[in-house]
């Protein structure tokens, strides 16, 4: 394995604070990358006040220097998680402070375990993410990333459909013009062709920020308040979604536990292509408070 550059993430190493804001043009993006309606999150909307997508969050664990490695040939994201405590409000600014939790290897890739909290001007947090980023060091110049068969994953096969209520689909057939719209007119890997073969791949990947955006969507659309003030989110990022591709958000109440300030519903989600190949898989619950 390549060796290190002293600037690449390690485990214990603080990242610093940044400030944070939904801006206009951050928001414009959003909504017109991913095809959504903005008029559900107006007062009147999911929410009585205005507010922002829960999935701007994936904004959030960027900017930080030195969260990753240089050699970032090949980089896949494979895991996020997320806990909501309070919407995001426009024309706010927060504070953004991420540590490196831990680095680690998993089959012929290491991984860097990224945490990020958001806090309002007060102090109080936001939200806390743990991202999930994988590199295959020193594999540059040897040719293109080796990507394993969808159907040949024990993943893949083991995935089943549980049984329980369905909160809805929301389904997108993915465009490149999406892609380059979503990640505001930059360049990279899940907005050009040439960026990706730099990386590694044959053709552009459609980010994970906007796959799992789909899912936050249903999940906003569906519960609201009780999403927002008291979601948690753990998905694994299982198949790459390419530009052409019509994917499905999906999700299932699995079950319902009672706590001390109220419900949690529980649930599987999952992001499909139409051949019923999951993309991502996971679970996430809300609370529905007393």
């Amino acid at each position: 394995m390549a060796k290190e550059n002293i600037t690449d993430a390690y485990a214990g190493k603080e990242l610093g604070s940044l400030k944070f804001e939904a801006s206009d043009r951050m928001l414009s993006d959003y909504f017109l990358g991913l095809r959504l309606d903005k008029t559900i999150y107006e007062p009147g909307g999911i929410y009585s006040n205005s507010i922002v997508p829960s999935m701007i969050l994936t904004n959030v664990d960027g900017g930080f220097s030195g969260s990753g490695f240089s050699d970032d040939f090949g980089n896949l994201w494979i895991r996020q998680q997320w806990e909501l405590n309070s919407p995001i409000q426009l024309d706010q600014i927060y504070e953004k402070t991420s540590h490196i939790v831990d680095v680690y290897d998993w089959r012929d890739r290491r991984v860097v375990q990224q945490e990020v909290k958001l806090r309002s001007g007060n102090g109080d947090v936001i939200a806390r993410g743990v991202h999930h980023q994988s590199y295959l060091l020193g594999k540059r110049g040897t040719g293109n990333v080796k990507l394993r068969v969808p159907s040949e994953k024990g993943g893949a096969r083991k995935f089943i459909i549980p049984q329980g209520e369905s909160i809805g689909t929301l389904e997108r057939k993915i465009d490149l013009e999406m892609c380059g719209t979503f990640f505001h007119g930059n360049e990279n890997y899940h907005t050009s062709e040439s960026a990706a073969h730099q990386l590694g791949f044959e053709k552009v990947v459609v980010g994970g920020r906007m796959t799992m955006s789909l899912i936050g969507a249903l999940l906003d659309q569906r519960f609201g308040r009780a999403w927002f003030e008291g979601g948690q989110l753990d998905i694994k990022f299982v198949n790459i979604v390419w530009p052409g591709d019509t994917v499905t958000a999906r999700g299932i109440i699995t079950d319902r536990i009672e706590e001390a300030d109220g419900t949690r519903v529980n649930l599987s989600v999952w992001l499909e292509r139409l051949d019923g190949t999951p993309c991502i898989v996971g679970t996430a619950s809300a609370l529905e408070k007393n």
